[in-house]
């Protein structure tokens, strides 16, 4: 048991650094470490009915019914991740961008295999689909970005459209932030202890998600496949955003400005910016992120074939 929760606690911590990138989603290590639709099921559990539950049968049993133990276990490891890595993603994005993202896009890419695979039958629906969930992860990747607002009241709402996102593969929860102009101000809340930014940010998290939660839920026991076709196309359009090679415009994590970027070739991504990011080591920072994929996966206990939604 106690091996389980800490693979389960290590788990919830890749779900954070995954969160805290633009351009990846914690879903998806969620759905490659196949804990995917259970976590969709705990968070949809959480409301009046446990109060009901508790009242009737004991706290124990309203615990068991939210499946505290998994909750509270995987949460630990996010808000743990978070805090312990939100500083080291932050000087990772100023410094060594590029190499960031190849290494997620890696991870992004092995994931495809993982998360098709799970789909039983790729039909003209599942296609289209499909289809349709990447275009809209392209969409939001290209929509205009909002400026900084410090409003508590943005940030509630700002935090209830993110969370969203998060639960989502291929949907980045910290991209949406950076959409809202809120990234840069949130992370470093958190890291900094800002308690009523944190406070406000993250309820509004808690309001998204119970009532996403159980629409996601009801998409996945209804419309399995079809769900996760779009899903997968969302996956697939995330890597747009992680191309290695592209040159921010106007970019200052202080100011919490984010606008827009260009992709280039390697060549002109040196030119512009006076970094040379050789294609060499960006194919090797993408391998390992497919190893990482591999690896989770054999922790996971998932083999090709088998069935693991």
């Amino acid at each position: 048991m106690n091996r389980t929760r800490f693979q389960l606690f290590l788990k919830g911590m890749a779900m954070g650094a995954a969160d805290s990138v633009p351009g990846v989603s914690g879903g998806t290590i969620a759905l490659i470490t196949n804990i995917y639709e259970e976590l969709v099921d705990a968070i949809k559990s959480l409301g009046w009915h446990v109060l009901v539950v508790w009242k009737r049968e004991g706290f124990m049993a309203a615990w068991r019914y939210c499946k505290g133990d998994f909750l509270l276990t995987l949460m630990t490891g996010i808000l743990c991740s978070l805090l312990i890595l939100g500083r080291l993603i932050l000087g990772l994005m100023e410094n060594y961008l590029p190499f960031l993202l190849a290494f997620f896009a890696g991870l992004v890419l092995a994931s495809l295999y993982f998360v098709s695979r799970n789909i039983s039958r790729w039909n003209l629906p599942a296609i289209l689909l499909f289809l349709s969930g990447m275009s809209l992860a392209l969409l939001l990747a290209n929509l205009p970005i909002a400026a900084a607002n410090n409003n508590l009241m943005y940030y509630f709402i700002s935090g209830a459209i993110a969370i969203c996102a998060m639960i989502l593969p291929g949907v980045s929860g910290a991209f949406i932030l950076i959409l809202l102009g809120v990234y840069g101000s949130v992370l470093e809340a958190l890291t900094g202890f800002n308690w009523p930014v944190i406070i406000v940010f993250v309820s509004g998290c808690l309001c998204g998600l119970m009532l996403f939660s159980r629409l996601l839920s009801w998409l996945l026991h209804q419309h399995h496949d079809l769900t996760l076709s779009a899903l997968t196309g969302m996956l697939a359009g995330s890597l747009y955003l992680l191309w290695p090679w592209r040159v921010a415009r106007d970019v200052s994590l202080q100011a919490h400005a984010f606008t827009s970027y260009q992709h280039t070739w390697p060549g002109t991504y040196a030119e512009l910016t006076g970094v040379a990011f050789s294609p060499l080591v960006g194919l090797l920072l993408v391998a390992c992120g497919i190893g990482i994929v591999l690896l989770l996966e054999y922790v996971a206990g998932n083999k090709p074939g088998s069935e693991s939604g």
